[in-house]
């Protein structure tokens, strides 16, 4: 205990009670029932009589207790308030806090005490107990079952409604809700009225407001009958596509959903939104609640999955996407502690949002609390740390074997029709090779390398007599010492190894996941019938594992064993691939790549040894990973089709050599004989050696040196493999394509693999550096400690224990939750948090009744909360009685409605309902934050979050949020007064009421301003203020427009008189060049011109192009691959300040971020200003600039043209740093000015095209496309010189040019004009900013609306 604590005792004396008297039965019960296991879990530790008594107190037995501590006694025997003790633990001294690092007792835990010192301190501890009794009584074991008597871990009882007086309750539920509130003497408020009440129902069942429509005719009903309209109402609501949305929003909460990973870089987690829709489909088809929880903990795993057969969909494999929301860090040098960080945020989304519980709290120590150890913690880590993240193929069964057994089955026939057709080539091979047609001879002479089957005869063709015997000898002499060096190889003893193709037995220590691979390595000889073009086979290839040999759109996931990784080691995987396919070492699990986590993408389609030092990981947990190009976790990309092979893994240590190809791999076919003595029996032999080979693969029995012998020429084209050539094989190859053709693009969620099922190590105090004894995959042993028998994760078996009948925590949960969601409190007000520090529930027997009824009912979530909605305490009105009031302010005992403010994305989802912009289309992908769709589709960017969401509340995706913080803060309120989105929505209002022409005065439109945003009819002074409102602001509005027209007209009369003086000047010039001839370029001249339809020169000047990357011109464009392609001019002659830059350039892909279209930068790369597309918004074009120093959102238009065609993008950068764009001639968003002009200098500034910055395709910069013109400007161009360049208008003249050809009095004339006109502008702006104050009453009016509590509060 605290020290202060006794000081007090030192000052104080306290008369002794005798504890001679022996306590009655029933006190011996209530002592060892309600009091020692308090003194045992929370004072026995630092006060016992065995090893440790601070300040001489002991409160183990008896006659401790009665010696009190070293001033004497801390309880007197009758008399609670004069006993020490009693004020400790009720801390009403500030030095007297008990017990010491932890919270307060419970009330209901010192009201016990408080009764046992009132009854006399009755003890039965009669003997002083030993060390090991204290030991016992202080024991894990000992305080874990006295904690196991805490409410959330008792059994679930079977409580029956209780009787309750005369007939105000409607339900069993109700009858709950009366006896509580009749036992405190209250009674409740009255019933709501009908338009609160539909309000009420439509935002709690599908998170939006009622129509007018739909509350008139609820209002009416109502009328009637009001229970019969409710019970439609509900029935109308929740069978509504909108109530998924609305209760999904709830759960997304629950499992912290985001679609990025965060910290530095932030990568998309690619097909989130998978798991959004997924779970919306659920809601909206009741899918049982013990069904969604054992898909969430291991749908991927289920015997019986839920299948969606109308959208291909295996719905419970989506379930565990949840998994994958963590947050992860950039490149963490620690990988094992980001795993430990990771997993332990799986461990408390899972434990918080489905049990309630903290157990992530017990990851360094036995929970403080709660009946949660250490090992349980671990138990979970244990289970979570079996997996492994990946992208997963969610499609049915039936659609990931579309076509398979056909496609099999047709693939020994076409084998069988190609080999006879070419063992007949081969009775000509040895006369091709003498006499070589062109395509031979190319081949011939390209055989540089000893690996090519040909280059035996490129050397030995011209060879004879002792020549040829000599080089023959050399070239065997060198097959045999590459042939000795593979054997050596493949005999080597390395740390580790897997010879896939050569011990298909190792692959059963793999993790392999997907269609495209069956659990096989494949025979030497496999093959793959070209989908598309002339070509019939591909490649005959040796043995391994291949995940494309009936498909390239079929996927795979191959992972080696994890090994632990020693001093100086290097990895070694032979691999082949296409389509960007990715090969990489993962390190425990960490799925993003940068700095020490190197990646490969395989694209050429040859094999290769690839290698990784891992010297730096040493420690740690390492496995090879191979994946086709959609199925990494965090690197996926979106491409239908791609390819692997691999068939060795090695891990070297260090001085060992490397593996490397061997030409004996690929010509130890020829050399199986001797010296074949002359040129002519060598060209025989190579037809013989291809007629083995190619039996062999008809037989299905080839050796992988005769697959590779075989496989180059079948490559080179040089045997008949083409539909023209093989006519015998065309419609089998027909049919087989006919068939792939509908092998479906895989549909992919977020999830994990099962991995090695492992117990792990407990980490001492959580320090992953210090492991100790292995724990058992199982649950939490305060309800069944019996580890899992399985040989997988244990994710099946933990799903079947949160779900057991044992379990009390599970169903009393997600009750507790859909009561929260209804009543906007919670029967245990910390949903969370069901252990010690939670609040305990105000109406116990009803949750047990409801869990008990909840499974009893299937676990249907829709039938649960139709029972709440149909209660009449969800019905009543929200103003409490008087006593209600003032005795049960938090209204726990629901004798009124609870006023709560609506969520963030309700209050967004209601202004774009009431304003007539609410876009209902429902699932898809996921939008920006200015999308007319409901909120739950609006992007979830850890770093990018919604900023009016996130303002009003929306909770930051790090851990479950069962309950959202309610704040009141300025920031609020000003974004509801001046975020664009929210004005523009005001805007939108404004204008369905004004222009609704069934409204025929301003009384019926203000009055139905009300009935949309507040669904209630405006009282007589709300309709007579607003409409005074309306009137003074027109009267001020029409004062404002007379004279802003007045200024006007003046501004008219000056231009005429300014065109009158310009236009005769102009036609002067006009003629004089028309004369002199056409310029280069029409329109404004600029310093720099590329036409690619001429080619890659500048047509003005010196800044001419250099193609790099690539980048080729075709067609008239600089065709841009996006990958690597761009194109650099020579430095700038002259230094630049304020510029234009303009392109016509047509986009690949609409769906690109952050391309450069034409910049200009200094020539390290680093400071630039660019035409950019997508980088900061998708689909919008903007001015790039280094850091976005000079970068906001024009905020104009999506691009949804510029793949059909070109378009012309110009940005002009003004003298005072504003920035402005204009699209095909025309101002595209908004000016805006975010800080000063950056100058280029000469020499040291150059212009890119397709290319954001830099000097290489690195980071995303690259544009995908065609830019067939680009122009740059030592000048801001007006709007003017902007239409005339995008026109090519030819008979453009410059102001500059018009000046420079006036006499002096027409100067003069023509400044004193335009003198005028800037000074009337300025009057103009002034009186147009004092209209803007009153430029649309109605706007207003609208903004006031949502701004009201009536509008974001609901009651």
């Amino acid at each position: 205990m605290h020290r202060g604590f006794f000081r007090a005792l030192f000052s104080i004396g306290l008369a002794s009670v005798s504890l001679e008297a022996s306590p009655t039965a029933e006190q011996v019960e209530f002592f060892e029932k309600n009091i020692r296991p308090v003194l045992a879990e929370r004072c026995y530790e630092c006060h016992n009589s065995s090893d440790k008594a601070k300040g001489g107190l002991a409160l183990d037995w008896r006659g401790g207790l009665a010696k009190g501590g070293d001033n004497g006694p801390v309880i007197v025997a009758g008399k609670p308030d004069e006993s020490l003790l009693l004020r400790a633990i009720r801390h009403e001294e500030k030095e007297l806090k008990m017990p010491k690092d932890g919270p307060k007792l419970s009330a209901l835990v010192i009201g016990h005490f408080e009764k046992w010192i009132a009854m006399g301190i009755p003890d039965p501890r009669v003997e002083q107990p030993s060390k090991e009794d204290i030991a016992k009584a202080t024991s894990w074991e000992t305080i874990r079952e006295q904690r196991k008597q805490w409410w959330s871990f008792r059994p679930i009882r079977s409580p029956a409604p209780p009787s309750v007086k005369g007939d105000w309750a409607q339900t069993d539920i109700d009858k709950f809700i009366q006896a509580a509130w009749e036992d405190g003497g209250f009674s409740p408020a009255g019933d709501a009225e009908s338009q609160v009440l539909i309000r009420r129902l439509s935002f709690v069942l599908t998170g939006l407001p009622p129509t007018p429509e739909e509350s008139a005719s609820f209002v009416q009903a109502a009328g009637r009958n009001r229970r019969v309209a409710i019970a439609a109402a509900v029935e109308r609501l929740i069978t509504s596509p909108h109530f998924g949305e609305r209760w999904v929003r709830h759960w997304m909460d629950w499992v912290r959903y985001a679609e990025s990973l965060g910290s530095e870089g932030d990568p998309a987690i690619p097909n989130a939104n998978q798991y959004r829709n997924y779970l919306i489909r659920a809601f909206n088809d009741d899918v049982p609640y013990d069904q969604l929880l054992r898909e969430h903990i291991a749908g991927d795993l289920l015997a019986k999955p839920r299948l969606n057969m109308k959208l291909g969909l295996n719905e419970s494999a989506i379930g565990p996407a949840h998994y994958r929301f963590v947050l992860q860090g950039f490149a963490p040098t620690d990988a094992l502690d980001e795993l430990v960080r990771t997993t332990e945020n799986q461990i408390d989304v899972v434990s918080k949002a489905f049990l309630g519980l903290t157990v992530s709290c017990a990851r360094c120590h036995n929970h403080k609390f709660d009946p949660i150890s250490q090992e349980d913690y671990h138990a979970f880590y244990s289970i979570m740390t079996s997996c492994r993240p990946a992208m997963v193929n969610v499609d049915t069964p039936a659609r990931q074997e579309t076509n398979k057994a056909k496609l099999t089955g047709l693939k020994p026939r076409i084998r069988a029709v190609l080999a006879e057709q070419w063992l007949a080539e081969t009775g000509t091979i040895s006369e091709q090779i003498l006499q070589p047609s062109a395509e031979w001879k190319k081949a011939i002479e390209g055989a540089k390398d000893f690996r090519n089957p040909l280059h035996a005869w490129n050397k030995l063709r011209l060879a004879k007599g002792k020549k040829f015997t000599e080089d023959w000898k050399k070239l065997a002499n060198d097959f045999a010492k590459s042939k000795k060096a593979l054997d050596e190889q493949r005999a080597r003893k390395y740390a580790k190894r897997w010879q896939l193709g050569q011990d298909a037995d190792s692959l059963s220590e793999w993790i392999l996941d997907g269609n495209g691979l069956d659990g096989m390595v494949a025979k030497a000889g496999a093959f793959r019938v070209s989908p598309i073009g002339d070509r019939i086979v591909e490649n005959i290839l040796p043995a391994a594992v291949y995940s494309h040999l009936l498909s390239d759109k079929h996927v795979g996931v191959l992972g080696s064993p994890s090994f632990r990784v020693e001093s100086g080691q290097s990895l070694f995987a032979r691999v082949i691939g296409g389509g960007d396919v990715m090969a990489r070492y993962v390190v425990q699990n960490y799925t993003r790549n940068g700095t020490v986590y190197p990646v490969t993408r395989l694209k050429d389609g040859k094999w290769r040894w690839q290698s990784w030092s891992i010297k730096y990981w040493e420690g740690d947990d390492v496995h090879l990973e191979v994946t086709t190009a959609g199925e990494q976790a965090i690197l996926a990309l979106n491409k239908p089709k791609s390819w692997f092979g691999v068939s060795d893994v090695i891990v070297i240590q260090k001085g060992q050599p490397s593996p490397r190809e061997e030409p004996a791999e690929f010509v130890a076919p020829l050399f199986a004989k001797g010296d074949p003595g002359n040129a002519k029996r060598l060209a025989k032999r190579y037809a013989g050696t291809l007629r083995q080979s190619i039996r062999a693969w008809q037989r299905d029995k080839m050796t992988d040196e005769q697959a590779n012998f075989l496989g180059y020429f079948v490559r080179e084209g040089l045997l008949p493999n083409t539909l023209d050539e093989s006519p015998n094989v065309a419609e089998l190859v027909k049919e087989y394509r006919r068939l792939e053709a509908e092998v479906p693009v895989p549909q992919r969620a977020p999830g994990v693999i099962e991995a090695e099922a492992q117990d792990r190590p407990l980490f001492v105090r959580g320090n992953h550096k210090q492991p100790a004894q292995t724990v058992p995959r199982r649950f939490l042993e305060a309800i069944n400690a019996k580890p899992f028998a399985t040989k997988n994760s244990g994710r099946l078996e933990l799903a079947e224990a949160m779900l057991h009948a044992d379990n009390p925590l599970t169903a009393r949960v997600i009750v507790n939750r859909v009561w929260h969601h209804v009543f906007g409190r919670g029967l245990v007000a910390t949903p969370d948090n069901f252990g010690k520090l939670g609040e305990t529930p105000s109406h116990p027997e009803l949750l047990d009744y409801l869990a008990k009824r909840f499974v009893a009912e299937a676990w249907s979530i829709k039938k649960l909360i139709r029972e709440i909605a149909l209660t009449r305490t969800f019905q009543l009105a929200a103003t409490p009685t008087a006593k209600a009031r003032a005795m049960d302010p938090d209204n726990r005992l629901l004798t009124s409605a609870h006023v709560r403010r609506l969520e963030a994305e309700a209050i967004r989802d209601a202004m774009l309902q009431v304003s007539g912009s609410l876009n209902r289309r429902p699932l898809g992908g996921s939008d920006n934050s200015d999308s007319n769709r409901r909120s739950l589709y609006v992007r979830i960017i850890r770093n990018r979050l919604d900023p009016f969401l996130t303002v009003m509340d929306a909770p930051v995706p790090t851990s479950t949020k069962g309950r959202r913080d309610v704040t009141n803060v300025p920031a609020q309120s000003l974004t509801m007064m001046n975020d664009p989105f929210i004005v523009s929505l005001a805007e939108r209002l404004a204008r369905r009421v004004r222009d609704d022409e069934s409204l025929k005065t301003v009384e019926a439109q203000i009055a139905q301003m009300f009935q949309l945003a507040l669904n209630r009819q405006a009282a007589v002074d709300e309709l007579a203020g607003a409409k005074a409102f309306i009137g003074d602001a027109t009267e001020r509005q029409k004062s404002v427009q007379s004279q802003l027209t007045a200024l006007q007209r003046q501004i008219a009369n000056s231009k005429a008189e300014v065109t009158a003086i310009r236009e005769p000047v102009r036609e002067q010039l006009l003629a004089k060049r028309k004369k002199d001839g056409k310029p280069a370029v029409g329109g404004p001249e600029p310093i720099a011109a590329w036409d690619f339809g001429k080619g890659t020169e500048d047509q003005l000047g010196q800044l001419n192009l250099s193609l790099i990357g690539g980048a080729e011109v075709v067609d008239g464009a600089l065709l841009l691959d996006g990958k690597r392609a761009f194109a650099r001019s020579t430095p700038l002659a002259k230094s630049l300040r304020a510029k234009t830059l303009e392109a016509w350039v047509q986009l690949s892909s609409l769906d690109q971020r952050g391309g450069g279209v034409v910049s200009v930068q200094t020539r390290n790369g680093h400071t630039f200003d660019a035409i950019v597309f997508g980088e900061r918004s998708s689909k919008r074009w903007m001015a790039g600039s280094d850091n976005h120093r000079r970068t906001d959102g024009f905020n104009g238009p999506k691009e949804n043209e510029a793949k059909s065609g070109p378009v012309c993008i110009a940005i002009v950068y003004h003298d005072d740093g504003k920035i402005t764009g204009y699209r095909n001639g025309k101002p595209h968003g908004r000016t805006y000015r975010k800080a000063a002009l950056q100058s280029f200098k000469a020499g040291d500034s150059e212009v890119v095209l397709g290319l954001r910055h830099g000097k290489s395709g690195e980071g995303g910069r690259l544009l995908a496309g065609r830019i067939f013109k680009a122009r740059l400007y030592d000048r801001a161009l007006d709007s003017v010189g902007i239409m005339a360049s995008y026109q090519g208008n030819a008979d453009y003249i410059s102001d500059e040019q018009l000046f420079a050809a006036m006499g002096e009095e027409q100067r003069e004339k023509l400044a004193d004009l335009e003198l005028g006109i800037r000074l009337l502008n300025q009057d103009l702006a002034v009186l147009e900013k004092t209209g803007a104050t009153v430029q649309d009453p109605w706007r207003d009016l609208a903004q006031a609306m949502f701004n009201l509590k009536e509008f974001i509060y609901l009651q």
